[in-house]
């Protein structure tokens, strides 16, 4: 004979309950991680843009101080002055392609800026090449270049007054895809 009153309802979790409650908190815990992971990329990603658009602006400051009759400041000529803004996409496509080569022929480099008095950015390694660009790493250890180039547009508005107009573009790899940030500027002379 089994008496009706002596059942009690246990208070608390069966195994099955915690497991299954264990189960849901990892599965908001992986989401929150791949969230997290998503939010450091993007991070990445937005720093490597401003190291690049303070590159490119640390040379127009620098620009503004030449002389007017600086010769790296005269106009460019080729498909660069045609496209400026790089519409095409040429300074996106393979360094060894010809579009690239092409583009970037008619533009200055750094090459250009070392050769004469020159102030602005430190390079992170004075002794490397050009052709391997700016070094940078981040805290975590990845390393970016990035290369520097300028194209200036020269009028003489009208006697006694030239008006420049300035690109600089610089290259770099993001997830092993090429951008381009460019900055332009104008500078008036009066007088001679």
């Amino acid at each position: 004979m089994l008496r009706r009153g002596s059942f009690r309802p246990r208070h608390g979790f069966t195994t099955i309950e915690a497991l299954v409650a264990a189960v849901v908190f990892l599965l908001g815990l992986s989401g929150l991680l791949g969230a997290l992971t998503q939010a450091r990329n993007a991070t990445g990603q937005a720093r490597r843009y401003m190291q690049a658009t303070d590159i490119a602006n640390d040379l127009v400051e620098q620009m503004q101080l030449w002389n007017i009759n600086d010769p790296r400041l005269s106009s460019a000529t080729g498909v660069c002055n045609d496209d400026p803004l790089d519409k095409a996409g040429d300074m996106l496509q393979p360094k060894e392609s010809s579009a690239y080569k092409t583009y970037v022929g008619c533009m200055k480099s750094e090459a250009n800026l070392r050769s004469g008095k020159w102030a602005g950015l430190m390079e992170p390694n004075p002794a490397t090449p050009f052709d391997e660009g700016y070094i940078f790493t981040d805290e975590q250890g990845n390393t970016t270049r990035y290369w520097r180039y300028f194209m200036v547009r020269k009028q003489e508005v009208r006697l006694g007054v030239t008006r420049l107009q300035i690109w600089v573009k610089v290259r770099y790899d993001d997830a092993g895809e090429p951008r381009v940030v460019t900055t332009q500027a104008m500078r008036v002379q009066m007088g001679s």
